[in-house]
C-alpha cells in the first residue's frame, strides 16, 4: 500500500536534520534560460521569450538547474540589458500598426534552383528568412506555390517558428496555374526566424515521376491583435496615476520591485531607483520615461537574475532554515521553472510557508497548477533527452519516413507519456514496461498500430505489439541513434547514465569511432563485436552493448525491424552479465527490477532541484528520499512532494 508523505513525515525528517545539520552548500543561482523566459511572462504577462536569444546554459550532472555552472559572460550581461528594454517596452506599448513585408524565396543548390523567378525544391531541404515583427500578434502569411506532382500525396511545405510545431500546407495547385496559400502565426516581435522548407520529396525511378514544388515569395502581415496600451498588462506595472506626485512612483516601484525580486525591496532600493526617475526627468524625460528606465534596472539587478540566498555567517557549518521568501523562490523554480505567484507570495510574506503542513499543502497546490508542466519540459526534457530530439536529422535518403511531424508526434508522445506518471499518479515501476502509450494516427502508422482516429492524442495499448515502456518509443530510439544507423553503444550509455546512475568512463585516448562501410557486412552487432578486441575498450562495452542489442530491433528512427541490411537482428544478450534477455521487452522488465534504477531516478530529481549529487552530504539526503521513494510505492508525485519538504531542500549553509 501507497504510504503518502504528509505533515508526520516531514516532521520526522526535520527531526533528523537536528542531527544531520549539514543541509549541503547551494551556489548563488542563476535563472537559466528557461527560468527567465517564464519569469518574464509571470510577472509581466509578456509574450516575449527574450532568453531564446542567449547564449545556451551549460548543464552540470545532466540539468541547467545547477548554480555550479550558470555563469554571466559579457556578451550575456548585454543581452539582459537588451531584453529588459524589449519586455518593459513590449509590456508598456500602445497597439502597432499592421504592415506587409515580402520576401523573395531562396534555397541552396544542395535542395533546388531559381525558376521563373521563384525557387524550385527539387529535394527535401528548407530555407530561413528574418522578419523583423513590430511587435507582438498574430501575423498573417501567404505563400504562392505550385507543385510537379508524383506520388500518391501532394508536396507539402512546412512553416516553423524555431521552438513551436511546425505547420504544413499540401500544395495541389500546378505549375500552369500556381496558387496563393495562407497561414496566422503568432509572433511574440522583434528579430523572427522564419523557416520554410519542402518536406516529402519523392521519385519514382521506375517511372522517373518527380515531385518538386516551387514556391514564388512569402508575404509577412501584421501585427494583427496586438496588446492595447490600456488593457491588463500596463496595469502589472502602472498601479496608479504616472503623473503623479512621487508617492506613485514609490508605489509602482515598490511593488513592482518586490515582486520581480522576490521579496520586499527596501526603503534604500526604492529611494536609488527613484534617483533614477529623477535623474531622467532632470535630462528632459517624462515621469513615465524616468519609470521604465528604473524598471529596466530592476530586471538588469542580480537580485532579479539570481536566486539570492543570504547566510548569517559564510562560514556557517551547521546550517539554517530558509527564510520564507527564500523557499518560496526555491520551491516555485523546482516545480514550474518560475517566480512564486500571489499565493506563494502571501504564505511567504506571513510566515506560513515555514510550517510544515503549510508547505507541503502548498507543493501540492503547486504540482496541480498547469504551471507544473515545467517538470515535463525541462526535468523530462533534460533526463529523457526529448530536448535533444531534432539536433540531428536523420539520413533521409534511408529514412525517408521521418519528417517535422512525425518528429513532432514522437516528442509530444514522450511528453504525455511522462505526464501520466506525474498527473495520474501511476507507479514509476511501470515506466520502462507499461502497454500503454499516447498516439495519433501519424505515429500509430509508423508504430505498424491501429489507428487511433484521432489527430490528437490518445491513450491507446500496446499489449499485441513489440513496445512497451519509454525506452521503445521514437523520441529515445532517434536521439541515441546515428544519422545513417543505430547505435547501441548510445543506446546502452543513456541506460547507464541516466537509469543507472553508473556512467562508463571516457574511452582511452587514441580510440577510433566506428567506421562506416560501404558495403555492410554483418548486422550492427556482428560488427561491433569484431572491433572490440581492444581489452580495455571491453571491459566496458560488455557492459553498455548488450543494452544497445536488446534494441536493435528498432533503427535509427523507432522503426520495429527484424533485419539490419539484410542480416537477421539478434537481440538476446545478459545484463551485467548474468541476467539473460532474448529481447527489448525481457530487457525492460530486467531493468524495472533493479533498485539502483530508482535511485537513479531519485538522484536525477535530487540534482535538478539544484543539488549536485556527489558530496557525502548529497549521497546521504539521496538515501533518505530513495527510502522515501519505495514506501510510496514508487510515485513520482510524492517524491516530488519528499524532495520539497527534505531537510536539504529547506535549509542551507555557508561554505566550511
Amino acid at each position: 500500500m501507497r504510504v503518502i508523505l504528509g505533515a508526520v513525515a516531514l516532521v520526522a525528517a526535520c527531526s533528523a536534520s537536528e542531527t544531520r545539520v549539514d543541509p549541503g552548500r547551494v551556489t548563488l543561482h542563476r535563472l537559466n534560460n528557461a527560468e527567465y523566459n517564464n519569469t518574464v511572462r509571470d510577472l509581466l504577462g509578456t509574450s516575449l521569450q527574450p532568453a531564446n536569444e542567449f547564449p545556451t546554459d551549460d548543464r552540470a550532472y545532466g540539468f541547467d538547474t545547477i548554480g555550479d555552472v550558470l555563469r554571466v559572460s559579457t556578451l550575456g550581461m548585454e543581452l539582459y540589458e537588451t531584453a529588459a528594454a524589449n519586455v518593459i517596452n513590449d509590456v508598456l506599448t500602445t497597439n502597432i500598426a499592421a504592415e506587409s513585408r515580402q520576401y523573395e524565396i531562396v534555397g541552396t543548390s544542395a535542395n533546388g534552383q531559381m525558376q521563373a523567378g521563384g525557387w524550385l525544391f527539387y529535394s527535401t531541404g528548407s530555407t530561413s528568412i528574418t522578419h523583423q515583427a513590430p511587435g507582438p500578434g498574430r501575423y498573417h502569411l501567404k505563400l504562392r506555390a505550385y507543385q510537379t506532382p508524383a506520388g500518391p500525396d501532394p508536396a507539402r511545405i512546412s512553416v516553423e517558428i524555431p521552438g513551436e510545431p511546425p505547420t504544413f500546407i499540401d500544395v495541389t495547385a500546378l505549375g500552369a496555374s500556381p496558387a496563393i496559400y495562407e497561414i496566422d502565426l503568432m509572433f511574440a516581435g522583434g528579430t523572427q526566424v522564419i523557416n520554410v522548407g519542402f518536406v516529402n520529396d519523392y521519385y519514382d525511378q521506375t517511372t522517373m515521376a518527380d515531385r518538386n514544388v516551387w514556391i514564388d515569395y512569402l508575404v509577412v502581415e501584421g501585427p494583427y491583435d496586438g496588446p492595447s496600451v490600456d488593457e491588463g498588462r500596463r496595469g502589472k506595472i502602472f498601479t496608479c496615476p504616472v503623473l503623479a506626485a512621487n508617492e506613485c512612483q514609490d508605489e509602482i516601484l515598490t511593488k513592482f520591485t518586490s515582486r520581480a525580486w522576490r521579496r520586499p525591496a527596501t526603503a534604500d532600493e526604492i529611494a536609488r531607483l527613484r534617483a533614477i526617475v529623477s535623474d531622467s526627468l532632470m535630462r528632459g524625460g517624462t515621469p513615465e520615461e524616468g519609470l521604465r528606465i528604473a524598471l529596466q534596472a530592476v530586471l538588469v539587478s542580480p537580485h532579479f537574475l539570481y536566486r539570492v540566498e543570504i547566510d548569517p555567517s559564510p562560514t556557517d557549518k551547521t546550517g539554517h532554515p530558509l527564510s520564507g521568501w527564500e523557499l518560496a523562490s526555491r520551491l516555485s523554480y523546482f516545480l514550474w521553472s518560475s517566480m512564486p505567484d500571489a499565493e506563494l507570495f502571501a504564505a511567504a510574506e506571513d510566515g506560513s510557508l515555514l510550517q510544515a503542513d503549510v508547505l507541503e499543502s502548498q507543493v501540492r497546490r503547486m504540482l496541480d497548477d498547469p504551471k507544473a508542466v515545467a517538470l515535463t519540459d525541462n526535468f523530462a526534457g533534460q533526463w529523457l533527452f526529448t530536448r535533444a530530439l531534432g539536433s540531428q536529422d536523420p539520413d533521409y535518403t534511408l529514412f525517408p519516413d521521418y519528417d517535422d511531424e512525425l518528429e513532432e508526434a514522437m516528442r509530444a508522445e514522450t511528453r504525455r507519456y511522462f505526464q501520466a506518471f506525474l498527473q495520474d499518479d501511476l507507479s514509476m515501476t511501470e515506466f520502462l514496461t507499461a502497454d500503454f502509450t499516447y498516439l495519433n494516427d501519424r505515429l500509430a502508422a509508423f508504430y505498424g498500430l491501429p489507428l487511433p482516429g484521432s489527430t490528437d492524442l490518445v491513450r491507446v495499448s500496446l499489449a499485441d505489439s513489440a513496445r512497451r515502456g519509454f525506452l521503445m518509443q521514437g523520441s529515445f530510439l532517434r536521439v541515441t541513434s546515428r544519422p545513417k544507423r543505430t547505435s547501441p553503444v548510445l543506446r546502452g550509455k543513456w541506460v547507464l547514465d541516466n537509469l543507472l546512475c553508473a556512467p562508463p568512463p571516457p574511452p582511452p585516448p587514441g580510440v577510433e569511432g566506428f567506421p562506416e562501410e560501404v558495403m555492410a557486412t554483418g548486422s550492427i552487432r556482428d560488427r561491433l563485436e569484431a572491433h572490440q578486441t581492444n581489452p580495455v575498450c571491453a571491459s566496458c562495452h560488455r557492459v553498455m552493448d548488450p543494452i544497445g542489442y536488446a534494441l536493435d530491433n528498432f533503427d535509427a528512427i523507432g522503426k520495429y525491424r527484424t533485419e539490419d541490411k539484410g542480416f537477421p537482428i539478434d537481440s538476446t544478450g545478459m545484463l551485467f552479465g548474468d541476467i539473460p534477455f532474448a529481447n527489448a521487452i525481457d530487457l525492460t522488465e530486467a531493468l524495472a527490477e533493479q533498485p539502483n534504477v530508482y535511485r537513479c531516478i531519485v538522484e536525477k530529481l535530487y540534482a535538478y532541484s539544484g543539488r549536485p549529487p556527489i558530496r557525502v552530504d548529497a549521497i546521504e539526503h539521496i538515501e533518505e528520499l530513495t527510502a522515501s521513494f519505495a514506501a510510496s510505492d514508487y510515485s513520482l508525485r510524492e517524491l516530488l512532494v519528499a524532495v520539497a519538504t527534505h531537510h536539504s531542500f529547506t535549509s542551507r549553509r555557508g561554505e566550511p
